[in-house]
C-alpha cells in the first residue's frame, strides 16, 4: 500500500501542474475570443448608430468606449500600477476596464515587431491611437485606423491599422506581476506570449482596421483559432 501511495503521489506531483497550466491556457484563449467579439460589437454599434467607422474617428480610445460596458478608464496607467518598457522607461499607457474583467490598453510606444501577422509580416501599424501620431513613416499618420498594407484593403485606404493590447483577466497575474506597484523601483516588464504561440500569457495584441478587430501576431491568431475549435 505504501508503494502504491508513493506511486500515486509521484504521478499527481507530475500531472497536476500540467493540468493547471493547460486550464489556464484555455482560459486565456477563451478570453481573447471574447475580447475580439466585444470589440467587433462596439465597432458594429458605432457604424450602425453613429455612422462612424474606426477609419473615420481619430480617437480610438473614446470611440471604442461608446458602446462597451466600461467601469473605469485612465489615460495614464501609472495611477493604477507601474510597468516599464524594454528600454526601462515608464509606460504611460492609457487603458479602460470592462465589466467582464478585461483591460484594454493603448500603448504609448509601438508594438513589438517580433509578433508577425500571418497575412503580412511587413505591415506598418500605429501603436498609439489617442492622438495624431505616426510610426516609422511620416506619410502614415494615425488619423483613424485603416487597412493600408493588408491584402484585404479593398477600399485602397492610406491609413495603417491600429494596435491595442488586451489583458483578458484584467490586473491579475501574470500581467501585471505586481498590481500594487506604483513606483518605478518595483516595476517590471509585461510577460508576453512567446512569438510562436506555444505558451500564452494573459495579454494579446489586437489589430483594429477600418472595419473590424482581429487578433494580431502568431500567438494571438493561434490562440483565437484554437479557442474557436
Amino acid at each position: 500500500m505504501l508503494i502504491t501511495l508513493a506511486i500515486i503521489g509521484v504521478v499527481a506531483a507530475i500531472s497536476i501542474p500540467s493540468v493547471i497550466s493547460n486550464s489556464q491556457q484555455q482560459e486565456f484563449k477563451t478570453g481573447l475570443r471574447k475580447a475580439v467579439s466585444v470589440l467587433n460589437s462596439a465597432i458594429t454599434m458605432n457604424m450602425a448608430l453613429d455612422g462612424e467607422t474606426p477609419y473615420d474617428n481619430h480617437n480610438l480610445f473614446d470611440y471604442l468606449q461608446r458602446h462597451m460596458n466600461v467601469i473605469k478608464s485612465t489615460t495614464d496607467l501609472r495611477t493604477y500600477f507601474y510597468t516599464i518598457s524594454t528600454d526601462k522607461s515608464p509606460q504611460a499607457n492609457a487603458a479602460f476596464y470592462t465589466v467582464d474583467g478585461m483591460r484594454f490598453e493603448f500603448r504609448s510606444s509601438s508594438i513589438d515587431r517580433s509578433h508577425a501577422l500571418y497575412e503580412n509580416d511587413k505591415i506598418k501599424t500605429c501603436g498609439k491611437s489617442l492622438t495624431s501620431t505616426f510610426l516609422g513613416d511620416s506619410n502614415l499618420h494615425c488619423m483613424g485606423c485603416g487597412s493600408y498594407g493588408l491584402n484585404n484593403n479593398s477600399e485602397n485606404l492610406l491609413q495603417p491599422p491600429c494596435i491595442i493590447m488586451v489583458d483578458v483577466n484584467g490586473d491579475k497575474k501574470p500581467n501585471p506581476t505586481n498590481a500594487s506597484c506604483k513606483v518605478k523601483e518595483c516595476a517590471v516588464q509585461y510577460k508576453f506570449s512567446d512569438p510562436k504561440g506555444i505558451k500564452l500569457s494573459d495579454m494579446f495584441a489586437i489589430m483594429i482596421t477600418d472595419k473590424q478587430a482581429i487578433p494580431y501576431g502568431v500567438a494571438a491568431q493561434r490562440a483565437m483559432y484554437q479557442a474557436q475549435k
